[in-house]
């Protein structure tokens, strides 16, 4: 046996560590304890009492946290560190990349062999994408609607998710109204202003179509939608997709994520390790295709649409370039 077996076998579970730890994070944000001790510090009694969960196992939570210096727990009081208070503005990234994707990990050998594609938990992917969001997409998208000739605009956000994408557009829009459209949408509207509707974003446009072109909205928002339809239902439905919401007088708002996984420019990327490349990873095993810019700049061409603004994700935010957006206009 090595003299350095322990060393070696401590740095090769550093994996499996990793893997634990965000599992935890995670059921940490989901289960309310972190919102609990965020407000104040508790007994496990306490915590046990207001969640309604066992507190021998609970106690045995708090242990491993402790042990991770996520809460100091001294037997019986529980409190965050001030480590563990930082993770909560960094929730939405757990909700999508753990919690929506855990039962994909699972599927990960079957997949690989063809045996279609991996499931998701769709709520949660919606739910984080809209948290993330608030970071990237919707600054996006709203920089993007400045250069629309109206602020009254109609927005029909296809692809909605929790509704905060969608409520956080008519925020800034004090004139406007709203129809939020996903498989798995809210139970309650998130704004006054905003209709949810349950339906795929195909099939939402499919079956409306014939009203979608007598009577266009000003803008559809399709964040992250595109690379779905392309995996699931190819290029040319994406092209006819595109097609059907041609009217004059409609724009649509694009945006999607670049697809570089051999660009070792963004893939040696602080970010691009962290999130990105298990990003790329998941995509490829469930029923999305994520495409290269120039790939969707050819395809909106075919479907009829010329961009006339361009964006990026602000640079403090993410440096990568990967994440871009298209405002679209039929020519």
């Amino acid at each position: 046996m090595e003299k350095n077996f322990e060393a070696v076998l401590i740095e090769k579970l550093e994996p499996i560590r990793g893997f634990f730890l965000a599992q935890a994070i995670f059921h940490f944000f989901s289960s309310g304890l972190f919102d609990s001790l965020a407000e104040k510090p508790k007994s496990v009694g306490t915590l046990a009492a207001e969640h309604r969960l066992n507190s021998d196992r609970l106690t045995a939570f708090m242990q491993y946290l402790g042990n991770e210096n996520i809460v100091v727990f001294d037997g019986s009081i529980v409190q965050l560190t001030s480590s563990a208070r930082e993770f909560g503005q960094y929730r939405p990234w757990y909700e999508l990349l753990v919690g929506g994707y855990a039962e994909t990990l699972l599927q990960i050998s079957d997949t690989l062999c063809g045996a279609g594609f991996a499931s998701r938990c769709d709520r949660l992917v919606g739910q984080g994408s809209c948290g993330i969001s608030e970071y990237d997409a919707i600054p996006l998208v709203q920089n993007l609607l400045t250069r629309l000739p109206s602020a009254a605009l109609e927005i029909i956000d296809l692809g909605c998710g929790d509704g905060r994408f969608a409520a956080r557009i008519l925020d800034g829009l004090p004139d406007s109204n709203g129809i939020g459209v996903d498989v798995s949408p809210p139970e309650t509207s998130p704004h006054e202003r905003l209709k949810i509707e349950q339906a795929s974003a195909l099939d939402y446009v499919q079956r409306l179509a014939p009203r979608l072109q007598s009577e266009p909205p000003s803008v559809v928002v399709v964040a992250f939608v595109l690379q779905e339809l392309l995996g699931q239902a190819g290029r040319p439905t994406v092209v006819e997709f595109l097609r059907t919401l041609r009217v004059k007088g409609r724009f649509v708002a694009v945006v999607e994520v670049d697809y570089r996984p051999t660009d070792p420019r963004v893939m040696r990327h602080g970010l691009g390790r962290a999130y990105y490349n298990p990003y790329y990873l998941l995509h490829n095993l469930t029923a999305q295709r994520l495409a290269p810019i120039d790939f969707w700049e050819a395809l909106f061409l075919e479907a009829g649409f010329r961009p006339i603004a361009s964006g990026e994700v602000s640079f403090e935010i993410d440096s990568t370039g990967l994440e871009f957006g298209r405002l679209l206009s039929p020519y």
